[in-house]
């Protein structure tokens, strides 16, 4: 599905080689996250984001996702010990201190689900660009794709961007 939403730039794929579908005990991959990893795998999306995937805990890799995820967590904590004016909010505290990051823009946005809300095993997905904003950005990560490539919806998310983002994927090398 993902191959036909974008256009794969040159370069080998690193996917998934082995079934992991948790990177914490307590809820499960979304099912349009797994199949992105699956069928592209580590990589630059939307000429923009680094793509993370699942490799177990003892992955030697520092890209895995499980190692990202909980780094970006622990920078996540710090912002909410930060008097931001965004996270004024309790509901907006709620959210951050729930958030499970697992994409990291090279501009400095970090996109996260939030877990609490699961439909259909899927979460929803924020983009946070601190201290601007968070911004909801879809409820897979097909439909991420899309708002963000998409003139209609990007500048909801991306506040600051002139045009949307190209629908690209550019595979990486995972080295230890």
């Amino acid at each position: 599905m993902y191959k036909e939403l974008l256009t794969i730039k040159e370069g080998s794929l690193t996917t998934i080689k082995k079934e992991v579908t948790h990177i914490c005990n307590e809820w499960e991959l979304p099912p349009s996250y797994l199949e992105f990893t699956t069928e592209l795998g580590f990589g630059r999306l939307l000429g923009l984001f680094l793509t993370y995937i699942p490799m177990g805990e003892q992955s030697p890799y520092c890209d895995a996702l499980e190692h990202q995820n909980t780094y970006w967590k622990g920078i996540f904590k710090q912002y909410l010990q930060t008097p931001l004016s965004i996270l004024k909010k309790q509901e907006t505290q709620e959210l951050v201190a729930n958030a499970e990051p697992f994409l990291y823009s090279e501009n400095g946005e970090i996109v996260f689900w939030d877990v609490r809300n699961p439909k259909n095993g899927e979460f929803p997905i924020y983009l946070a660009n601190f201290p601007v904003g968070i911004y909801f950005a879809g409820n897979n990560f097909q439909e991420f794709i899309t708002n963000l490539t998409s003139k209609e919806t990007f500048k909801s998310i991306l506040k600051f961007y002139e045009d949307p983002l190209p629908a690209t994927f550019e595979p990486l090398t995972l080295n230890i």
